[in-house]
């Protein structure tokens, strides 16, 4: 885990919304704290407009985004963590032993 500080993780949350950011720390209940985050969720296009608007642009959701400076991702919410594969080959390939 030491290896992973500072790096960019994607964090995918069960209610849809993807969160990433820097890691700063991670806790014994898997919460994550992360720095420079942006979050993206999708949201149906009625929330933000109205019908025909949506209907001339043909788009049903909306990707909204935000940017936080530091964010706790509760691990009983995790879905997914990933990381780039460069980062994977480089730093955690080589302590677990095998490739992938």
């Amino acid at each position: 885990m030491r290896k992973l500080l500072g790096k960019t993780l994607k964090c995918t949350l069960d209610d849809g919304r993807i969160a990433t950011g820097k890691l700063i720390c991670v806790d014994r209940l898997k919460n994550l704290i992360l720095g420079h985050v942006l979050e993206e969720r999708t949201v149906d296009s009625s929330f933000y407009c109205d019908e025909d608007y949506a209907a001339t642009n043909g788009s049903k959701v909306i990707v909204a985004k935000r940017e936080l400076t530091q964010a706790m991702i509760p691990g009983i919410h995790l879905i997914k963590v990933e990381i780039e594969k460069s980062l994977y080959e480089e730093e955690i390939e080589p302590i677990l032993g095998y490739k992938s």
